[in-house]
């Protein structure tokens, strides 16, 4: 019997459903002539692990603690540890770990195992992130100040050992075959959480952009770029009987938009060109820290749009996203009762924001 994995695709012609398929029946596939499946398989986690240390490397140093914070990190590592372990079992093919046989079988086992766990965490994380920006931002409860790093810490290790012990007592049932195929078929489960996730997102960019599309264009209109020590500036020139601090609730949900769209756009335009292609990605791969800081930058727009006008005063909040500078979308909207920031924002002909 032949030792590698095949990675098989399931069409509709083999009787699988639209549903079936996103309920994790649809699988890649390779020639078996071509690189091996499981080399393939260490080479785009590989790339994903080296995706993650990119995106660590480019964010903010002072960044405040949070629940999506420790749970990138914590993703980052299960990621490390999966291609340590498959590059592992790749490398010596058949050996015993304390009497129990390791072999190449084990690649697709533990590869499905972490997809579906990953598969599963999409509702859990939005929702659990969610309320903690609504506890600490729209409700302004402070947590613990005695290490809230330890109590982040706990709820990502609960919801990962949560998640976990459901997929590992939750039956799959694998798709029918031919018997003329060989009995190592590995399917990856492809998460619906993340699909109707990434279409709620979308399409409440695009409904909060329809609402604001006038303040879009006149921010636009306004519109200039300049370069201070080594820093893109953007600055918008208001009209000079506009007085600080600006008001309005368009134009904050426009300006949070804006800054949202010139970090994330390109993401945006991925999610929409992979919902038009119907490209159903593993869950192994759809998990990723880009997609997580794309949600956290989300639901923190979210949450500040949602508290205006009593926009939080504090540094701690403005620094808890390690890439879109809110502090400088939201201070022209802000009743400022510092005269420090009074005296920033009259001697600025515009508001600066810094991406």
């Amino acid at each position: 019997m032949s030792d590698k994995i095949l990675f098989k695709s399931i069409l509709t012609a083999d009787n699988t459903s639209g549903l079936d398929v996103m309920n994790g029946h649809e699988v890649l596939s390779t020639d078996q002539r071509q690189l091996g499946p499981s080399c393939i398989l260490i080479l785009i986690i590989a790339g994903k692990v080296i995706m993650n240390l990119l995106i660590f490397g480019a964010r903010h140093r002072n960044v405040s603690a949070s629940f999506l914070g420790y749970f990138c990190i914590s993703l980052a590592a299960v990621d490390f540890g999966l291609l340590f372990v498959v590059a592992f079992i790749h490398y010596f093919q058949d050996f015993s770990v304390l009497g129990f046989r390791i072999t190449n079988y084990h690649i697709c086992l533990f590869t499905q195992i972490i997809s579906h766990t990953y598969g599963i965490l999409h509702f859990p994380v939005f929702l659990v992130s969610g309320l903690d920006y609504y506890l600490t931002i729209v409700k302004s409860i402070k947590i613990s100040r005695i290490y809230p790093g330890l109590l982040y810490s706990i709820y990502v290790l609960l919801l990962w050992i949560t998640a976990f012990v459901y997929v590992l007592r939750s039956p799959i049932d694998s798709p029918t075959v031919d018997s003329y195929e060989t009995a190592y078929l590995c399917t990856f489960y492809i998460s619906r959480q993340s699909f109707y996730l990434s279409v709620a997102l979308v399409l409440t960019i695009f409904m909060v952009f329809a609402e604001c599309c006038c303040e879009m264009l006149a921010f636009i209109k306004s519109l200039k770029v300049i370069s201070s020590a080594n820093n893109i500036i953007v600055l918008f020139s208001f009209p000079s009987g506009d007085q600080w601090p600006i008001q309005g609730r368009k134009p904050f949900l426009a300006s949070l938009l804006f800054s949202f769209l010139g970090t994330w756009s390109p993401f945006v335009v991925l999610q929409i060109i992979i919902f038009i292609l119907c490209a159903h990605i593993p869950a192994y791969m759809d998990m990723n820290v880009p997609w997580l800081y794309f949600v956290n930058s989300f639901l923190i727009a979210v949450s500040l749009g949602l508290k205006y006008p009593d926009l939080p005063e504090t540094e701690n909040i403005f620094s808890t996203d390690p890439f879109v500078g809110w502090k400088y979308c939201a201070l022209p909207f802000m009743v400022a009762e510092q005269k420090k920031d009074i005296l920033l924002l009259n001697e600025l002909p515009s508001a600066v924001m810094i991406v």
